[in-house]
């Protein structure tokens, strides 16, 4: 598989793009990022923010890195987004994606994605409600891979949650949301599984496993978040760790028997933001030798030089 990583790790801490390019380059030997929306806010004003995605491209450029996609962050991920019960608020919402796909296709990125949104408890409750949030849904990320398209983006990435009121939150619901979806987006419209989440047994029960999520989805994953947990929380924690109790073992082998070998799997791992520097580096680089070990992933091949 293609191993890369999103720079979550690097919120307040390496901020500047030619400290994350070059610790990702030098420090893991990877040669694949995933950018996170809190490292560049779609919603900056326009010429800012252009002037920080050149800078962007340019320290990735000098350290051999690909940009290859762009997600929300936890900034974005707090609002209902576009499941709020506020039809003002969901049009908010379809503009700041219309926004990070305007980011994205500048940054070079080839897809973007995240978590879609979050019902009330009231719409939850209320079938009738819930029903026409989940037309609106539908609508809206029509709506979202038309101007993704148009910016230079190849797929629309949905990354499912543990939670009960977003949407979506089971195999079930990915693949009825898919369905939902098919010939109405001008870009394919595919699933990003998170580890963590799937293994998350107070939602899914004892023994909740990716392996189910992927023999289930198929196809439809179009993108792994590798993570490791205790399977009762998200921590995003990475390998090893004394309470981590996910192994990639029996998850690389149901990603090959789903023919799946070809996508990305994107190590998102958070340090707490408390966590000694050099603590960070060397459980990163740990981390980034366990996914190579379990996921088959060489060490970046192609030529780069230190930039001067």
């Amino acid at each position: 598989m293609k191993l890369g990583i999103n720079l979550c790790f690097a919120v307040k801490r390496l901020t500047e793009p030619e400290a994350w390019a070059e610790f990702v380059r030098a420090d893991l030997g990877l040669d694949a990022v995933q950018l996170t929306f809190d490292l560049l806010d779609p919603w900056w004003p326009e010429a800012e923010r252009r002037a920080i995605i050149r800078r962007t491209r340019v320290a990735a450029d000098n350290w051999g890195l690909a940009i290859g996609s762009a997600f929300v962050g936890f900034a974005h991920y707090v609002p209902a987004g576009l499941l709020d019960s506020d039809p003002e608020a969901r049009s908010i919402a379809r503009r700041w994606w219309r926004r990070a796909c305007d980011v994205g296709g500048e940054l070079g990125a080839t897809a973007i994605g995240g978590p879609l949104g979050t019902l009330s408890v009231r719409d939850a409750a209320d079938p009738v409600a819930r029903a026409e949030r989940y037309r609106d849904l539908l609508d809206s990320i029509e709506a979202i891979t038309g101007h993704a398209a148009a910016a230079g983006l190849d797929e629309f990435l949905i990354e499912p949650t543990y939670l009960t009121r977003e949407i979506p939150s089971t195999i079930g619901q990915c693949q009825h949301l898919l369905d939902g979806l098919r010939d109405r987006c001008r870009i394919p419209a595919g699933l990003t599984l998170d580890i963590g989440h799937a293994v998350f047994e107070p939602r899914y029960g004892p023994g909740a496993s990716a392996e189910e999520w992927i023999a289930g989805l198929g196809a439809g994953i179009r993108m792994l978040h590798v993570d490791n947990s205790d399977r009762r929380s998200d921590p995003h924690w990475g390998w090893p760790h004394e309470r981590g109790r996910v192994d990639l073992a029996p998850i690389a082998a149901s990603v090959h028997a789903a023919g799946l070998d070809g996508i990305p799997a994107i190590l998102e791992i958070r340090p707490p933001l408390e966590d000694d520097d050099e603590k960070v580096r060397r459980d990163l680089a740990a981390s980034v030798a366990y996914c190579r070990q379990h996921l088959g992933a060489a060490p970046a091949e192609h030529a780069w030089s230190r930039p001067t």
